[in-house]
């Protein structure tokens, strides 16, 4: 018995006080009066240490701690609870991971020693990622047996956080270096060293030496920058410069012989006396974007060169001007496009105030969309041709416009210009929207007794079948066929005019499109057999869209390459998934269409004219409406084709922000 036990157990802060009260003889070590001198004596070392300490002692690793250990458990976690409990109860999670550590120490092993070991633990009301440097010693007894395990550790978590965070954020660097082609520089001004990554070296064409000397690199500056080049540096590392340099110089001579205008950008860094300590930057070659902004300007000088000698043909056609400069925020009108826009003043004008606000709220978001598509080299050539209404924003008056225009990318396929004309088709969209409220009406009212005389004609059709009149019965057939062919004119008539009114709404909502292909068809091998149709690498994607439309554009196509292909002739339907779109390709083994009517086959009532199509009917209104859907879904739709070798049409769509 250790009557002196108290001593051992005096002081440690918090922990020293819950060692103190707690009912050790409820564990296997019994009260501390009956514990070996050398359990008290580590006990006390570990309490009064200011370094992070635990001990696992006796056979079933009872557990003790300090202070400074004690941060490591968290908050309503495992502390106080793991004071005294065994270490298979304590460490459940991690219990595989440690306890193999601690037998090779029981089993007469040599010290373990880890540094900053993920090993994760329950703390603060959940299971934490926490990083550990730790060293697992045996505790002997007066008999010189291994008795416990002594651990002494330090949480390294934020070090190791740190490190990843700035490990990361140097690999983003060098990304970012990589991806924008720069290259990077170091100047040692006490020693005039010279360091550079490899694009830079090989611009220059110096050797991969990891220091040169300055002249090496400026020996290969054109003879009519050097001297500029030499005075900017010189300048830059100069106190009173401010350290700022940021020069366009040429450089000659370099590994792949070719000269190249560069771009540098950099700074200087002082010490307390003002003497420069250090000079880097980084290094852009813009070569290709300044010949370009070269080109696009001549291309604006030659434009306003024909514009000028084109004057009398422009007031002629009442064309308007514009000219977007991206770069400088800048906006152009001419005298005729103000006058379409309803602007009687005569102050620079403003893309946000004068354009936008003098679209017609319908059109707005269209014709903005449109203009995103056009400046994003990625989607579209730059092309613009679109129709929309204004606004006068000092007449009030509306009007119908058609603006056609043409942007230019620089070298990064950033827009730097954008140029065009519009020309006022008031009169002809006026009387556009005349005729196809006259189509609308007139199809609407030929619908209900064409609804009649079908209903007829198949009542007569039953009734001649009933009674063995094949005649009469063949007839009244084919009168029936015919009349659901000019029902489906009429519907076509009817959608081109709902929608060129803006009557046709799109109730969009999440479809699978494979299982859409799949139902169209379905339901359109049920009502013809002759051709083979066959769904190819068509996987589950989510597109939001307006179901029965898209089923109406799938149909369509089909449809036509039925019609347009020999009988027995294969048809394929593919998707094609490309970054955050899908493409739908109907291929068909038909006569093939000349690459002038493919220019033009989307438009309204244009029909292919050759000996082949005259005999299968309709107006040219199928595809017109196919595209016209795509659309305003967003997408795109197209052919390519050859004749005599068939044609794949397709439409692109984009994806929901999930997928399955």
């Amino acid at each position: 018995m250790n009557s002196n036990y108290e001593k051992y157990l005096s002081g440690g802060g918090e922990m020293g006080e819950l060692t103190r009260n707690f009912n050790w003889a409820a564990t296997s070590l019994g009260p501390p009066d009956k514990w070996s001198l050398t359990l008290l004596t580590t006990v006390s070392i570990v309490l009064n240490s200011k370094f992070p300490m635990f001990i696992w002692w006796g056979p079933q690793l009872i557990q003790f701690y300090n202070d400074a250990y004690r941060p490591s458990l968290g908050r309503e976690g495992k502390h106080p609870a793991a004071l005294g409990q065994q270490g298979a109860d304590c460490w459940r999670e991690i219990w595989p991971v440690i306890k193999p550590l601690i037998d090779q120490v029981l089993a007469g092993g040599e010290s373990t020693w880890s540094e900053d070991q993920l090993i994760p633990i329950y703390r603060n009301n959940r299971l934490e990622e926490v990083y550990w440097t730790f060293s697992y010693s045996k505790l002997p007894d007066e008999n010189g047996e291994i008795a416990g395990v002594l651990v002494t550790c330090t949480e390294t978590t934020n070090k190791v956080i740190t490190l990843n965070e700035t490990k990361k954020a140097k690999a983003e660097l060098e990304f970012a270096i990589n991806a924008a082609d720069l290259g990077t520089w170091d100047l040692d001004p006490l020693t005039n060293k010279f360091m550079g990554n490899t694009r830079l070296k090989t611009w220059f064409g110096l050797p991969p030496e990891a220091e040169i000397e300055l002249h090496r690199a400026t020996d290969v500056i054109h003879e009519s920058d050097k001297k500029r080049v030499l005075s900017a540096i010189e300048t830059a590392m100069t106190y009173e410069s401010g350290g700022h340099y940021d020069i366009e110089y040429t450089i000659v001579g370099g590994l792949d012989g070719i000269p190249r205008l560069v771009r540098a950008v950099g700074k200087a860094i002082f010490n307390a006396q003002k003497e420069a300590i250090r000079f880097s930057g980084t290094l852009q070659d813009i070569t290709t974007e300044r010949n370009a902004l070269n080109k696009l300007i001549l291309a604006h000088q030659r434009l306003e060169l024909s514009l000028d000698q084109s004057l009398l043909a422009k007031k002629a056609a009442q064309l308007g001007t514009f000219d977007l400069d991206l770069l400088n925020g800048t906006m152009e009108w001419d005298e005729r496009c103000r006058i379409l826009f309803g602007i009687s003043h005569k102050q620079e004008v403003y893309y946000e105030k004068d354009f936008v606000g003098g679209l017609h709220p319908e059109d707005r978001e269209r014709i903005l969309k449109t203009i995103e598509g056009v400046l994003d080299k990625t989607k579209t050539n730059g092309n613009y041709d679109v129709e929309y209404r204004t606004i006068g924003a000092d007449d009030g008056v509306i009007r119908w416009v058609r603006a056609k225009g043409k942007a230019y990318f620089n070298a990064e396929d950033k827009p730097v210009r954008f140029i065009g004309s519009v020309l006022d088709i008031t009169e002809q969209k006026t009387d556009e929207i005349r005729k196809n409220d006259f189509i609308g009406m007139v199809s609407h009212e030929l619908k209900t007794p064409l609804t009649s005389l079908k209903g007829y004609i198949q009542f007569l059709g039953q009734h001649a079948g009933k009674n063995g009149d094949k005649l009469s019965s063949d007839i009244l057939g084919r009168a029936d066929s015919q009349i659901t062919k000019m029902a489906t004119l009429i519907n076509g008539f009817l959608d081109v005019s709902r929608l060129e009114a803006g009557k046709i709404n799109l109730e969009r909502r999440p479809v699978d499109l494979s299982i859409l292909i799949a139902n169209v068809i379905e339901d359109l091998t049920a009502t013809s057999s002759t051709h083979p149709i066959t769904m190819i690498s068509c996987k589950p994607v989510l597109v939001n869209v307006d179901a029965d439309k898209i089923a109406s554009v799938i149909n369509n196509l089909l449809s036509n390459a039925v019609k347009y292909s020999p009988t027995g002739s294969n048809i394929e339907v593919r998707c094609e998934m490309k970054g955050n779109t899908v493409k739908v390709i109907v291929t068909d083994e038909g006569p093939g269409i000349r690459p002038s009517d493919t220019e033009r086959l989307f438009e309204r009532f244009y029909r292919v004219e050759d000996s082949g199509s005259k005999v299968i009917p309709g107006f040219g209104i199928g595809l017109y409406l196919c595209a016209e859907i795509i659309e305003r879904h967003g997408g795109t739709i197209g052919v390519t084709s050859e004749p005599g070798k068939g044609a794949d049409f397709h439409f692109i769509l984009p994806l929901t922000s999930a997928t399955y």
